[in-house]
This record gives C-alpha cells, structure tokens and sequence, in this order.
C-alpha cells in the first residue's frame, strides 16, 4: 500500500459532474502542496485533465434514488470491487467527495484497509439519513464541510469534522462566462440538473412551463442548460430559445429569473441573486422512502441556509401552470423582484470568505504528514 509521505498516492472518488470538478480543482491545490504526489481514482474529465488516473468513468454510476440504485446493483458492485482493489494496493489516503450512498461504503473498506480517509463535500445527513452519521464517526478520519452549520452538527455527534468555506464563492468570482442577452426583453433560464434521471424527468416538464410562460408573457427568451436533451431536442428548437452545454453561470448571469433542478445549481443562482423556482423530483419508491427520512422542511439549499422560504419549491408532482404564473408575476412587480434580490444577497454573508479548496488541501496535506 503507498509510497513515501514525500511522494504519496491519493485515492479520489466522485461519481457525478459536480463532483469531478470539486475534485479537478482540489488536486490542482494539492499538486501546489505536494509536487510528487500522484493521483488515481474514480472521476471524470475535469479530473483526468488534472491527470487523475480515472479507473471507472463516472457515467457507469449516474443513478439516483433508492430504486434507480437497486436495479443496477451488481454493476456498482462490479466497480466498487475494482477500485478497493487498486486503491489498497497503491493509496496513502483516500478522499471521497460527495456521492453518499456509493461513497460511505467504499469508505468502509479502504479506512478498515489502514489507508486514512477524508470526506469533501459530506453526505447532508443534516437532512435526512441522520444514521449514516455513525459512517462518517466510524470511517472517515476528516470531515471537510463546505455549510457552516455541518461543523457543530458533525462535532456534537463525534464526527471530525471542519468547515473550510464553499467552494461555490471561488468558482464563482473565477468563471466569468457571459452569455449575450437578446433584447431588452425578460430572460428566463431553465436548469433541470446534470444527472441523466433528473435531466429526464424535469425535462419535459421545463419545455411546458416555457409554453405557460409564452402564453402569459410573449416575447420572453429562454435560456436552455443541458448536459443531455434526451430525445426532445426538436421540441426546444425555437425561435425564443437558445440551448447550450453547460454555461449554468453565464446562463444564470444573462437571466432575470431562473428555473432550477434543487442541488448545487439552484445555490449558484442565489449567490448570483436570481429570483426562482425550484423544482425536485424522484421515482414515486424514491420519494415515499425519502419524505419519511427527512428531517429539514425545505429541499433547496438557500431556503436551508435562509432558514425561511425565500424561494418556492416545487416537490415531487410539479404544477407547470402555477410556476409559470409564480414566474410571470415577479417579473412583473418591480418591488417584489427587488425584495427578493435583497433576501439573497444574505447567502454570501451566511457563507463567509472564500479559499475553500485550498484550505481543504491544506488539511489533506497534514493529514498525510
């Protein structure tokens, strides 16, 4: 197992696009602290650009929920076994970011293996699986959270655990994509997420809303984010409508409102203070386990960090209709646009400074000695 603490081998595990660029940018950190190390693991393109050795490319485990997990178990059971192999064999420490349900339990292994753990970007448990907070206390040596109250929920129930701020506040000053607006008309982005489930099931429900809207409100532009159009892309081709891979910040910067999958893309539209909507949606097994294990009232991380609903959510059966006119009537009242721009403009305050991965590294590179 490893090498010299001089040169070590660092083990990453990231199973989504988010996740592989969380990952990119920690190894560009580490790299600064540790000129000889090396890095393998599970990620993506971002990651191998940073010359990770990707042992398993992350579209093999784009599942989400409870159900979409059970009926691919053996080929995450097939993956799992291939890089506990390789990691034993090679790793001084291994980070897993994000990615609970495959992550807690590759964790498992490797830190009953000897090879010392840290988790970047923790499993919400805040949020609901407050079970898997004994994992975390068990096998991770490190907890590196990115919410400010992750620290002291994790410490009081013996996790080490460490706020080092959000990596969303660097990413964010560091991106500066622009997308050209079209008129001085209103533009409306429409973000439904970067798994392919999410994307399917949210989908054809944004090119509805873009029907309601149109019809209340002629003369809109839409601002399509996708990573997949999975078959409907003849459906968004429209004069009012521009589609783009990616660019969730430059299309949230040339929008005045936005209608966004919950998770990390609907954080980037506070912090960039985008009145919006915010939609979240499951398998109906997915949703009856996961309602009965939440323990938050909100879905969405800036009501989370609010403490209030500044944001509406649209949960599970998703009313096209009413979240255009939700939609239609801000944009319309000037005062009540501001007032919602002035409640998100707190998230920064709540979030603090950035250097997030930096610090994170920093910590990794102690923890190795």
């Amino acid at each position: 197992m490893g090498s010299s603490r001089k040169n070590p081998v660092i083990f990453l595990s990231s199973g989504e696009p988010s996740g592989d660029i969380h990952g990119a940018r920690l190894v560009r950190e580490l790299r600064k602290l540790l000129p000889g190390a090396r890095f393998l693991g599970l990620g993506g393109p971002e990651m191998a650009n940073e010359g990770v050795e990707i042992l398993i490319p992350p579209e093999k485990l784009a599942i989400v929920g409870f159900q979409e997990a059970l009926l691919h178990i053996k080929q995450v059971l097939d993956i799992m076994k291939t890089l506990v192999r390789r990691a034993i064999k090679e790793a001084d420490l291994a980070v897993f970011i994000d990615y609970p349900g495959f992550n807690l339990r590759l964790a498992r292994y490797l830190h009953n293996a000897g090879i010392k753990t840290v988790y970047y970007i923790v499993p919400q448990v805040w949020a609901w699986g407050t079970w898997r907070t004994h994992l975390l206390r068990k096998y991770i040596d490190r907890a590196l959270v990115i919410l400010p109250f992750e620290e002291d929920f994790l410490r009081k129930r013996g996790v080490r655990a460490e706020y080092v701020g959000h990596p969303l506040i660097d990413m964010l000053s560091e991106d500066s994509d622009e997308v050209e607006r079209d008129g001085d008309v209103p533009h409306i982005a429409m973000l439904p997420g970067s798994r392919v489930d999410e994307i399917r099931r949210l989908l054809p429900r944004l090119i509805n809303i873009r029907e309601e809207i149109r019809r209340e409100l002629p003369g809109c532009r839409f601002l399509f984010s996708l990573l997949h159009d999975e078959g409907l892309g003849s459906q968004l081709e429209a004069h009012d409508t521009r589609v783009f891979r990616g660019r969730a910040r430059g299309i949230l910067r040339a929008s005045d409102y936005a209608i966004v999958a919950s998770g990390t893309v609907s954080l980037e539209a506070g912090l960039l203070e985008k009145p919006m909507s915010v939609l979240y949606m499951l398998s109906d097994l997915s949703w009856f386990l996961g309602k009965r294990l939440a323990k938050v009232p909100y879905v969405s991380l800036v009501n989370i960090l609010l403490g209030r609903e500044v944001v509406r959510e649209y949960i599970q059966h998703i009313d096209e209709k009413k979240i255009a006119r939700e939609a239609v009537s801000l944009l319309l009242d000037p005062d009540l646009y501001r007032k919602k721009k002035e409640e998100l403009r707190q998230l920064r305050q709540i979030l603090g400074a950035g250097g997030a991965t930096r610090k994170a590294a920093m910590r990794i590179a102690e923890l190795l000695g």
